[in-house]
């Protein structure tokens, strides 16, 4: 992602993306989250996803912000579809 998208809903998707993009099952610490995340994003600006994935549900953290985890559920329609033209053109 090259930039965070001014409209709340490609806000949403790109979230999404992100989302299927995070191993799941994995609790890692805030720093280890903000790779995971600067890898999928040139723009800079971890803080903004993460807080953005807590505040959408897609991500719980824990009370001291030290933990992070991928909260697991069905993307609605538009995210998969997403999710799955991303997965191809990376070979997926």
């Amino acid at each position: 992602m090259a930039q965070w998208p001014a409209k709340p809903s490609q806000q949403a998707l790109a979230l999404w993306a992100l989302w299927a993009a995070l191993p799941a099952g994995d609790a890692v610490t805030e720093p280890v989250f903000n790779a995971r995340l600067n890898a999928l994003h040139t723009f800079g600006d971890p803080a903004i996803l993460r807080r953005a994935m807590v505040s959408a549900g897609l991500v719980s953290r824990t009370l001291d912000c030290r933990d992070y985890r991928r909260v697991e559920q069905r993307p609605p329609a538009e995210a998969q579809a997403l999710i799955r033209r991303l997965r191809r053109a990376d070979g997926v």
